[in-house]
């Protein structure tokens, strides 16, 4: 055999990725399963023990998986690199257990929605698996800052850290920013997570500035940063997020219901590289808020549901400002803004491709406006569906050009001069 045949026919004597939903018997031939590294299953039982080369696996769904399934799964497994195991609720320790002792090279879990899962477990993965770099514990109800604080502690390759809905967590799970109260039970250390990119924390209820302080000081190229519902958060952290610079893309402080004006005129001056940002229900911000936003060069995505305070200018300085890459905006239940403002937005922002205005009186009160509505998900109740107003690709091109039909003899598309000359002073 030549060089390039014996190259070739090395080349492709591994399969690195393979997804198979219906075969069970067939999987278990050597053949076969001495050479697959990456697999979907949606039945495990009687083909684990076969797969001993595997590196990452996806077991999502598979409503049969079990603790003893998750010990199998190890023990033939050392290599393993990858496993998802969202929502196999009858998984508790024991199976994650055996994974920290058996699969030393472990980088990647997603253990989300094991509800029985407990500090004992995860902390015992942190201990045994340094290579991780990506860690989903979101919706595990019984982790608590015990197991988080040895995350920080025991791994330096992190990358993304998933902690939506972690209850329990309090500031003492995250790294101290400066030595505080003993009560506190501050973390100290001395290293930063350089390569940590993604940090969801939504509806960490209990944790406050000071966590944001800490997290910041220690992970300074954060890009997609989730913090939807932590209410205990004011300007203080989004003074701390300014620090991540032109790092951060992707920002969500929906609920945050004491961030101000000056807070998002900060951002939005530090963060210039900011594509997502969402402050659904900051109940607190103003059309200057939004007038900031418009300034942002790569902004595509803007959620501003419930922001009631927003009015007509809001939208029409959005319009001014735009620079041309808005994708996505949410204002339903901002019930002052009116059609003829919305019309003068599409005019400038022809790259929007969806659009919430549910609950917005002045759609609501135009019925020929429906007819380029999505569909309301069939389980929304009668009034529900009455007030849904959501626009996107083929329904946002029709509505522009009706309006533009509509307004056609009006100045609706112009820019109150109230608004430029207060836009310009920005």
């Amino acid at each position: 055999m030549d060089p390039h045949s014996r190259s070739q026919s090395t080349k492709h004597s591994i399969t690195h990725r393979l997804n198979l939903q219906s075969l069970t018997e067939e999987l278990r031939d050597p053949t076969f399963s001495e050479r697959l590294q990456r697999l979907k299953l949606v039945d495990s039982e009687q083909v684990l023990p076969a797969l001993t080369s595997l590196v990452s696996i996806d077991l999502t769904g598979v409503v049969n998986t079990d603790n003893t399934t998750i010990v199998q799964l190890a023990s033939s497994m050392p290599h393993l690199q990858k496993i998802n195991i969202t929502n196999c609720k009858s998984v508790s320790d024991e199976g994650i257990l055996a994974l920290a002792g058996n699969c030393p090279l472990l980088r990647r879990v997603t253990l989300s929605g094991l509800e029985e899962l407990t500090d004992h477990a995860v902390s015992a993965l942190a201990t045994s698996c340094p290579l991780l770099c990506e860690v989903d514990l979101s919706h595990c109800k019984l982790i608590t800052d015990v197991s988080i604080r040895d995350i920080w502690v025991h791994l330096n390759h992190l990358q993304e850290l998933r902690l939506s809905s972690c209850e329990q967590l309090t500031d003492a799970a995250f790294p101290a920013a400066v030595q505080v109260g003993a009560s506190a039970m501050p973390l100290v250390i001395g290293k930063t997570f350089e390569d940590l990119r993604v940090l969801d924390l939504r509806e960490c209820l209990g944790i406050t500035d000071a966590a944001i302080e800490g997290i910041i000081a220690h992970a300074p190229h954060i890009r997609h940063l989730i913090l939807h519902k932590c209410s205990q958060l004011t300007d203080r952290s989004v003074d701390a997020i300014c620090k991540l610079g032109d790092f951060l893309h992707h920002l969500e402080l929906g609920h945050l219901g004491n961030i101000t004006d000056g807070a998002v005129r900060a951002l939005v001056h530090a963060c210039t590289r900011l594509r997502y940002v969402d402050f659904a229900s900051c109940t607190l911000l103003t059309d200057i808020s939004v007038f900031e936003l418009a300034a942002l060069p790569k902004l595509r995505r803007v959620g501003l549901v419930r922001c009631l305070n927003l009015t007509d200018k809001a939208i029409f300085g959005l319009a001014e400002g735009l620079h041309g890459t808005l994708e996505r905006l949410h204002l339903s239940y901002c019930d002052q803004i009116s059609v003829e403002a919305i019309h003068a937005l599409l005019q400038k922002a022809d790259k929007l491709d969806h659009l919430s205005l549910t609950g917005v009186t002045s759609f609501s009160q135009r019925p020929e406006l429906r007819q380029f509505c999505r569909q309301p998900p069939e389980d929304f109740t009668i009034a529900q569906r009455k007030a849904f107003y959501v626009y996107s690709g083929k329904g946002i091109s029709e509505l522009r050009r009706h309006l533009a039909k509509t307004f056609e003899h009006s100045n609706a598309e112009r820019v109150p001069e109230e608004t430029v000359h207060l836009y310009s002073r920005l």
